[in-house]
């Protein structure tokens, strides 16, 4: 009898010893999660602007960082004003980590509860954020002249072209005017910055500003190099703590709120501050982001979230960034853009009651 329950007692620990030894070689031999698979990034407007060029470069250069190097697409889903593609995001797509999104502007109207956002932008998987540092100028000859920054306070009244009433790029920099006690005509419903530098270069407007790319391949060896205008500042960084960061791809300016400061000895303050503040943590630090539909799996967002962190140190992916962009994307990974996310997704009752007036106000 002894011999027989040793007998199965080395026959279980066998088998046990076998199912362990085929589990550890079924874990190790488990494809990667995109092993195989294609990934396809939808972006929010339309095909050949910025937001497309930028992520067909992120797609070039992506692969190599995700496990199992997959195939990444671009799908353009241009309309309502950038909101076709959240919506269908939010609604339509499938929560299995293959589509995932690069948006632009998405965070602004989710912060203000635009009525055409049917979707919790809050809930998404939040994967990375892509600053966008919008540099301001005007005409050099507004009156009583604009030589240096310094003068855009001096001004007389002035035409700022915008592209419309609930655009953030619209929103800000009227706050920001309103905040420095500037006298100025809003014209707004410009298609583009395109449309709405020739207006500036035509003289029609004075006033306008523009992303990096834009800046410094258009603004800057046309329109600064010529003398006929002057960068003034641009949009604040804005960290989890509410501190204004500075740009290093800004080195020649400053960061309006301490363009401000230089100008009347203290920091800006009060309800338009802090509206700016969050437009700002929404539209800068946030241009454009990296997201999954709701619901997606965990293990998808943590590989996105490694991969894009290993993007943003890759030498080649920098190196064709700046060929193409003209500056290097900064992007908001781990804790810190986390943060940012949640908190620029959840801003506070006041802020959001004010800006929606605001815009409001621009409509009538």
């Amino acid at each position: 009898m002894a011999r027989r329950r040793w007998r199965r007692l080395i026959v279980l620990c066998g088998l046990a010893i076998s199912s362990a030894t085929s589990s550890a070689v079924f874990a190790a031999e488990k494809a990667p999660f995109y092993q195989g698979k294609t990934l396809n990034i939808i972006i929010n407007f339309a095909a050949g602007g910025p937001t497309d060029i930028e992520s067909r470069i992120f797609a070039k250069h992506l692969p190599r960082h995700i496990p199992g190097n997959p195939t990444v697409t671009i799908q353009a889903m241009g309309g309502g004003g950038g909101l076709t593609a959240v919506n269908y995001i939010g609604e339509v797509a499938k929560a299995d980590g293959m589509t995932a999104a690069y948006f632009t502007g998405s965070l602004f109207q989710h912060q203000i509860k635009d009525p055409a956002l049917r979707v919790d932008l809050g809930k998404f998987g939040f994967i990375t954020g892509v600053h966008g540092v919008t540099v301001s100028y005007i005409r050099a000859d507004v009156a009583p002249g604009m030589k240096k920054p310094s003068d855009f306070v001096k001004a007389q009244k002035f035409r700022a072209a915008g592209l419309g009433v609930s655009s953030s790029k619209d929103v800000r920099f009227r706050l920001s005017f309103d905040l420095l006690g500037l006298k100025y005509d809003y014209v707004t419903g410009y298609n583009n910055s395109s449309d709405a530098r020739l207006a500036v270069q035509r003289g029609e407007a004075q006033y306008h500003d523009e992303t990096l790319p834009a800046y410094r391949t258009q603004v800057e060896p046309n329109m600064v190099k010529t003398g006929m205008v002057i960068p003034l500042y641009y949009t604040d960084l804005v960290a989890p703590s509410g501190e204004i960061l500075v740009s290093r791809d800004v080195p020649e300016l400053l960061p309006f709120s301490f363009y401000y400061k230089e100008l009347f000895g203290k920091p800006p303050s009060g309800i338009k501050y802090e509206a700016l503040k969050a437009a700002n943590m929404s539209s800068t630090n946030m241009t454009r982001m990296v997201l999954l539909p709701p619901k997606v799996p965990a293990e998808s967002i943590a590989i996105l979230r490694k991969a894009f962190d290993g993007l943003s140190k890759d030498q080649d992916f920098l190196l064709d960034a700046i060929a193409v962009m003209r500056f290097q994307p900064r992007f908001e990974v781990g804790d810190t853009g986390e943060r940012l996310f949640k908190q620029a997704s959840a801003a506070s009752p006041e802020v959001v009651n004010f800006l929606r007036k605001y815009i409001e106000e621009a409509n009538r």
